[in-house]
């Protein structure tokens, strides 16, 4: 009989989304910088003594969310099945052969960040992933983990429905979204130097630079959230925000202004939002097998 167990962490994105998809970095350097977090999806694989095999998976926030919930699944699955030959980088690169096998632009940022944890700055070019030394001040992630707030929405969302339009102009040669994924790329950077200084200016005007550069990609990734989420700025309590994942619905983040953290989530549940507490996740996969 044996029993595997695994657990990966969700993530949020900072900056950089977009540019880590396959049909980019087929052709050009992607960059993000993205945060593991405390909300992680689960996995157990038990084989009987008849040799039965039985997988049970579930995770700690809906999947939908924008989180990297269905890779953060598919890392703790396949860990468990490959556990005799697990590495952080064959989880990571198994789920995205897996998720690519399904069709559809495939990304490889949720996948690593999930299988590894903390704070990451990567590189993607072609098949190759680099993480980059990255050491962002304590202080910056204290900040972020205090007035970053991660709202539900419970918009549904689905990123296939968000991704395809607009992978079909990049392939036809778009400027416009070849362009604004070339910036999101150059964000991450600048985002990794802004973290690492704990410059708080830099990571806000960083954000909402973000924002704007994807909606230039489709309206509809910012759509859902934008009226309410842009009131909440000029009421001066949020200094910027940025849909999670692909967008189109699920989380939205929040940089609540100085002493308006309380209010913009009470105005976000009135909303009929649901907040999600967080903290930054420095474990990836974790692994537990046992043999009976």
């Amino acid at each position: 009989m044996l029993n595997v167990k695994a657990s990966a962490p969700v993530r949020i994105d900072l900056a950089g989304g977009w540019s880590d998809i396959e049909y980019f970095t087929k052709k050009h350097t992607g960059t993000v910088v993205n945060i593991a977090i405390n909300k992680r999806a689960n996995a157990e694989l038990n084989i009987d003594e008849n040799g039965k095999i039985n997988v049970n998976y579930n995770c700690d926030v809906p999947i939908g969310t924008g989180l990297g919930t269905s890779s953060a699944i598919n890392v703790a699955l396949l860990s468990c099945i490959n556990h005799s030959t697990f590495s952080p980088e064959k989880s990571a690169e198994l789920a995205h052969r897996f998720e690519a096998l399904l069709g559809g632009p495939v990304g490889r940022q949720d996948q690593w960040s999930s299988s590894f944890g903390g704070a990451l700055h990567l590189k993607f070019e072609k098949e190759h992933v680099k993480i980059l030394p990255f050491n962002p001040k304590n202080s910056a992630i204290k900040w972020l983990e205090e007035h970053l707030i991660l709202a539900h929405t419970k918009i549904p969302h689905i990123s296939g429905e968000v991704h395809t339009p607009i992978w079909e102009r990049f392939n036809k040669g778009d400027s416009i979204i070849i362009n604004s994924i070339k910036k999101l790329e150059k964000l991450a950077d600048k985002m990794a130097k802004a973290l690492i200084e704990d410059n708080r200016e830099n990571i806000v005007e960083i954000l909402n630079e973000v924002t704007k550069t994807t909606d230039l990609l489709s309206p509809s990734i910012n759509q859902p959230v934008r009226l309410f989420c842009n009131n909440l700025m000029n009421e001066n309590l949020a200094l910027a925000w940025k849909i999670m994942g692909a967008g189109g619905g699920g989380v939205v983040g929040i940089l609540s202004n100085k002493n308006k953290i309380v209010e913009t989530k009470e105005r976000c549940e009135k909303e009929g939002w649901t907040i999600i507490d967080w903290e930054m996740e420095t474990k990836g996969v974790i692994l537990e097998k046992v043999k009976k």
